[in-house]
C-alpha cells in the first residue's frame, strides 16, 4: 500500500508528540482521572459541561468519532449546524455549490478532504431529504449532499461525526457520517422546560434588521414515562453580495476572428464573460419539530417525531457583463496582454470583421418564491424480552423539496467598443467605449425568459436491529439487522424564452425591447458596491432592472406552461426521474477485554436501480415525443444493480488509563449524486457549454485506514492525532464531451461542450491533530489541524480537497459571563466543473465571536458575529491567472435574549 512505509513514520512522529506532552502536562486545570475510566455524571454546565460530554462521546465510542454537544451550538457563533461542525477536525464545509456562487452561511459538509456527497447525514440514525433553492442545483449535480440551510442549530442535542464506519452504520458514506441527535423528552433535566429566544439580525451590506426567534415546550410526566417536546423556529436575514463573476474561460480558436488574425493567440484561454454581479435575497426560514416518547413499562418503548423546515429564498439578480465569447470568436482586438497561456487583458473596436459586435450583455433574473424545504416523520421502538436480548426497529418518511415557481427574466446586449484587464488582486477592469453602464439607453432585448422547475426527492425506510449479549470471554456481544429504502428523486422543469418585441409580443428580428421599458426609474447599483474589492476601472454603477416591471412585462408573454400546450416548453434535457431500492443486512460483533475494546463485521448491500433518461432523438425514432420545443426526445429507462460486501473492524486500546490507541479499517460505498445517474443537462447558450450526466455510473467505492492516539489527561482536556487513507478504487470525476441541442436563443441546433461524470479511481491521505485545554481562570482553548492529500488517478485534485485546514477557538467563562472567539481557516480546494470550466475555491479565513451575559438564572443577553473579518470568497479556474468570481458578503451582527425555565 502506497502510504505504509508515510504512516509508520508520521505515527512515530504523533507518538514522540503525545509522549512528549504526557512528560509535563503544563497547562492542565484539571485533575488527571483515576484507573477507573468510566464516566460517572458530574454536574457542569456551560461551556465546560459541553466540551465534556463531547470528550465523553469520542472517548467512549468503538469507532473514530469526534462531536459537538447542544451547548457547543449554542454558545458558538453558529447559525446551523453545518456552522457548528466545520469546528471539528476533519470536516470542511461549503457555503454553495459549482455555479452558484459563495455565500455567507455554510451549506454542505464534508468530511477529509472529500466531496460533500461522500459524506452519509443523518437525524437521529435515519435519513433526511432536503431540496435545493437555487435552480440550478435543483437538477444540476448537487447530489446526495444534505442542505444544512434548511437545519437550525436549536434543533439538535449533540450531532456525532464518524470517520471510521462499523457493519451497523447505514452504508452511504465513503468518508465517514454525520449523525445529528435530537433530544429526547424523557431526558430532559425537568419535569417542565420552556426555553426560548430573540434575536435580531444586522446584515453589513443589506443594511437593514431581520427579526430571529425560535422556543421549545417540554414535559415530561413524573414517572418519566411519557414525554413530549415541541418547538418552532423563524428566522428571517436579508442578503446583498457584491461580486465579479467569470463565467468560464475558453481557447482562441483556429477558426475564430482573433485566431485567424493574430495566429500566436490560437490555444490561449480568454473569459467568456465578465460581469459585476449584484445578488439581493430575502431568506426566511421557519418550521418546527415535535416528539412524543412513550416507555410504558421495561420492555417496551416508543418514540414518535416529526420535523418541518421551510426556506423562501426570492432572489433578484442583476450581472452587467463584458461579453467576451462574443468578441474573441467575431472581432479582432486592437491590443492585448498575456500571461503564460491566458489573455489577461484586451481592447476591441466598435466594428468587428463581420459588422458591429456586441460586447456587453446584461442579465437582470428574478425569481420570486423560490424555496427549498425538508420534512420527516419517524417512528423509533425497542423490545427488550429478556435480560439478554434486545431490539430495536425505526420506520420512516421523509421528503425534501426544491422550488422555482417562476423566473422572469430579461437579457439585454448592444454594440460597443469593450475592454478588459486582470489586475495583481484577480479582479478586472472592465470599460465599455459606446455604452454608459448607469444608462440603459442603447441596450435592446436580444432574450427575455420564464422558467420553473420543481424538485422533489423522498425515502421510505424501515430497519430492525437486534443485540444478543454475551458472556464468552472477548465476544460481549452479537448485533445483528435488516433495512430497506425505497428512494426517489424526481426533477420536472419548463422554460419558454424569445426576444420580445417593442410592441410586447415574442418576435424573431433582434434588438427588440429596450432596456428602458423595464428600467424607468434609471436605478443603479449601491454606492458601495464591491468596496471591499475595487480595483481602478471596476465596473461599479450599472443600472439595475426594474423587478415589477420585468414582471409585469415578461409574465403575460412568457407562461413555462401555456394553457392548451403545457408540454411546448417542457424541459426535458433537465427533466429526470431515478429510483433507488435498497436492501442490506448486517451481522457484528461487539468484543473486548481488560484493556481493549471494538467490534468487527459485515455489511451486504444489495442496490437496485432504475434512471429514467431523456436524450435527443430523430422524428424518426420509435417512441419519440415530438412535442416539446426544445426538439424531439426520447425517454430511456436504464436498470443497473449493485452487490457490495463491506466489511469493517474498529479496535481501541487502553496503552495507558488515558492514553487510547485506535485502528480502524473498512470497506464503504457512496452511490452517485441523483441528476448525474439521470443524464440531466443544463445549457448555458451564451457560452454554448453545459452541465450533464452519466446513467452508466458506477458506485463510488473506498477501502478505508485510521490509526490513532488520544490522550484524556484530564476531564475536559484532550490531545489526539490520526492518520487516514482513503483507497478510491471506484470514484466519480468529470470529463469533457461535444453533444448536440436544440437552442431556442439561436433559433437552431447548437454544439455544446458538455462536463459529465465519469468514474475513475483516486486516494486521500492525510492526518488530524487536536487539543483541548483548559487554562486557568475560566479561560481556554480548543485547536486542530487536519492535512489531506488527495487526486484521482490522472492526478487532479478531488472535489473538496484542501490540503490545509485549521481550526482555533479561545474561550471564557464564569458564573455570569461567556464569551468565545473562534477562526476557522481552509486552503484552496477544487470545487468542481462549472459551464466546462475548472472551479476553485481559493485560500479562506473566518473569524467569529459570541458574547452571553446572564442577567439572572434565567435570562441571558446574547450577541454574536459572523465573519468579522468581512473575508472575501475567491474563485479560479486552471491557474490564478484564470479568475472565475469574487464575491463579498459582509459581516452578520445578532443581539437578542435567551429565557430558559
Amino acid at each position: 500500500m502506497r502510504l505504509r512505509k508515510p504512516m509508520l513514520i508520521c505515527s512515530s512522529s504523533v507518538l514522540a508528540v503525545l509522549a512528549a506532552g504526557a512528560v509535563s502536562p503544563a497547562f492542565a486545570a484539571d485533575p488527571a482521572p483515576q484507573a477507573d475510566t468510566t464516566v460517572s455524571e458530574v454536574v457542569v454546565t456551560g461551556v465546560k459541561a459541553s466540551l465534556q460530554k463531547a470528550i465523553s462521546i469520542k472517548r467512549q465510542s468503538d469507532n473514530v468519532v469526534d462531536a459537538i454537544s447542544s451547548d457547543d451550538i449554542g454558545k458558538l457563533p453558529d447559525k446551523n449546524v453545518a456552522d457548528a461542525l466545520s469546528r471539528l477536525p476533519g470536516l470542511n464545509t461549503v457555503s454553495a455549490s459549482s455555479g452558484e456562487g459563495g455565500f455567507d452561511e455554510k451549506d454542505r459538509v464534508s468530511i477529509r478532504g472529500t466531496n460533500p456527497s461522500l459524506t452519509q447525514v443523518l437525524i437521529n440514525d435515519h435519513p433526511v431529504s432536503t431540496g435545493d433553492w437555487f435552480i440550478l442545483d435543483q437538477f444540476q449535480t448537487v447530489g446526495r449532499s444534505v442542505s444544512f440551510t434548511l437545519l437550525p442549530s436549536e434543533i439538535v442535542n449533540t450531532a456525532e461525526a464518524s470517520k471510521s464506519q462499523s457493519a451497523n452504520m447505514v452504508e452511504g458514506g465513503v468518508a465517514g457520517s454525520i449523525n445529528i441527535l435530537t433530544r429526547d423528552p424523557l431526558a430532559l433535566p425537568t419535569q417542565t422546560t420552556v426555553e426560548a429566544e430573540l434575536q435580531g439580525e444586522y446584515g453589513s451590506l443589506a443594511a437593514d434588521w431581520k427579526p430571529q426567534a425560535s422556543a421549545l415546550l417540554g414535559w415530561k410526566n413524573s414517572d418519566d414515562t411519557l414525554g413530549i417536546i415541541v418547538q418552532g423556529f423563524y428566522e428571517a436575514r436579508d442578503i446583498r453580495r457584491d461580486g465579479q463573476e467569470d463565467l468560464g474561460w475558453a481557447q482562441v480558436g483556429s477558426g475564430d476572428a482573433t485566431g485567424a488574425a493574430i495566429p500566436s493567440l490560437v490555444g490561449k484561454w480568454y473569459p467568456t464573460l465578465i460581469g459585476s454581479s449584484l445578488f439581493q435575497q430575502q431568506r426566511v426560514r421557519e418550521g418546527g419539530d415535535a416528539t412524543i416518547q412513550w416507555k410504558p413499562n421495561d420492555e417496551w418503548e416508543f418514540k414518535l417525531d416529526g420535523f418541518y423546515s421551510h426556506m423562501n429564498a426570492t432572489n433578484y439578480n442583476t450581472n452587467y457583463m463584458f461579453w467576451g465569447s462574443k468578441e474573441f470568436t467575431t472581432n479582432v482586438p486592437t491590443s492585448y496582454t498575456v500571461k503564460g497561456d491566458t489573455i489577461t487583458g484586451a481592447s476591441f473596436p466598435l466594428v468587428g470583421p463581420g459588422g458591429p459586435t456586441d460586447g456587453v450583455v446584461v442579465d437582470n433574473i428574478y425569481r420570486p418564491n423560490e424555496s427549498s424545504s425538508t420534512m420527516y416523520v419517524n417512528l423509533d421502538g425497542a423490545y427488550h424480552p429478556s435480560s439478554r436480548l434486545n431490539f430495536k426497529f425505526q420506520l420512516g418518511y421523509t421528503e425534501g423539496h426544491g422550488d422555482t415557481p417562476s423566473a422572469p427574466s430579461f437579457e439585454v446586449d448592444g454594440p460597443t467598443g469593450a475592454a478588459y484587464n486582470y489586475t495583481s488582486s484577480g479582479v478586472a477592469a472592465v470599460s465599455f467605449a459606446n455604452i454608459t453602464p448607469s444608462n440603459p439607453a442603447g441596450l435592446f432585448n436580444d432574450w427575455a425568459w420564464n422558467e420553473t422547475f420543481n424538485e422533489k426527492d423522498k425515502e421510505t425506510y424501515g430497519k430492525i436491529d437486534g443485540t444478543y449479549d454475551l458472556d464468552d470471554g472477548p465476544f460481549k456481544a452479537l448485533k445483528f439487522g435488516i433495512r430497506a429504502n425505497d428512494h426517489t428523486r424526481q426533477v420536472v422543469g419548463w422554460d419558454h424564452g424569445c426576444s420580445i418585441g417593442a410592441n410586447g409580443q415574442c418576435w424573431t428580428g433582434g434588438g427588440g425591447l429596450p432596456f428602458s421599458a423595464v428600467d424607468p426609474t434609471g436605478q443603479d447599483y449601491p454606492s458601495n458596491f464591491g468596496s471591499a474589492f475595487r480595483v481602478p476601472g471596476f465596473l461599479s454603477n450599472p443600472a439595475i432592472g426594474n423587478t415589477g416591471l420585468i414582471t409585469s412585462t415578461i409574465v403575460p408573454i412568457l407562461a413555462p406552461r401555456p394553457a392548451g400546450s403545457p408540454d411546448l416548453f417542457y424541459y426535458w434535457p433537465g427533466t429526470f426521474k431515478v429510483n433507488e431500492v435498497d436492501t442490506a443486512g448486517y451481522i457484528m460483533a461487539e468484543i473486548g477485554g481488560d484493556r481493549w475494546h471494538g467490534n468487527f463485521g459485515v455489511r451486504l448491500v444489495d442496490s437496485q436501480l432504475s434512471s429514467y433518461v431523456n436524450s435527443q432523438a430523430f422524428s424518426t425514432t420509435p417512441g419519440v415525443i415530438t412535442s416539446s420545443a426544445f426538439g424531439d426526445y426520447i425517454v430511456t429507462k436504464v436498470d443497473h444493480n449493485y452487490f457490495d460486501v463491506l466489511p469493517s473492524i474498529n479496535l481501541t486500546f487502553n496503552v495507558q488509563d488515558d492514553l487510547l490507541l485506535r485502528f480502524a479499517a473498512n470497506e464503504a460505498i457512496s452511490r452517485p449524486d441523483y441528476s448525474a445517474l439521470a443524464g440531466a443537462v443544463s445549457l448555458t447558450d451564451l457560452t454554448l457549454t453545459g452541465n450533464g450526466g452519466n446513467p452508466n455510473l458506477k458506485p463510488i467505492r473506498s477501502n478505508n485506514y485510521d490509526i490513532g492516539l488520544e490522550w484524556y489527561y484530564a476531564p475536559t482536556s484532550l490531545l489526539a492525532g490520526h492518520l487516514f487513507y482513503m483507497d478510491l478504487s471506484s470514484y466519480v470525476g468529470y470529463g469533457l464531451s461535444t453533444a448536440q441541442y436544440y437552442s431556442m436563443f439561436y433559433n437552431a441546433i447548437k454544439t455544446y461542450t458538455i462536463t459529465s461524470p465519469v468514474n475513475t479511481s483516486g486516494k486521500s491521505e492525510g492526518l488530524e491533530l487536536q487539543w483541548q485545554q483548559p487554562i486557568a481562570y475560566g479561560f481556554g482553548f480548543q485547536a486542530n489541524y487536519t492535512y489531506a492529500d488527495g487526486s484521482d488517478a490522472a492526478g487532479h485534485p478531488l472535489v473538496g480537497d484542501s490540503r490545509n485546514t485549521f481550526n482555533a477557538t479561545g474561550y471564557f467563562e464564569n458564573h455570569w459571563l461567556s464569551a468565545r472567539l473562534a477562526y476557522t481557516y481552509r486552503s484552496h480546494f477544487f470545487v468542481g466543473l462549472d459551464r466546462s470550466s475548472a472551479e476553485n475555491q481559493d485560500n479562506t479565513g473566518e473569524l467569529d465571536a459570541s458574547v452571553n451575559v446572564k442577567v439572572t438564572p434565567n435570562v441571558t443577553i446574547t450577541a454574536d458575529a459572523l465573519n468579522l473579518t468581512d473575508p472575501l470568497l475567491k474563485y479560479y479556474a486552471e491557474n490564478k491567472n484564470q479568475p472565475r468570481a469574487v464575491y463579498d458578503n459582509g459581516r452578520q451582527f445578532y443581539v437578542g435574549l435567551r429565557i430558559k425555565y
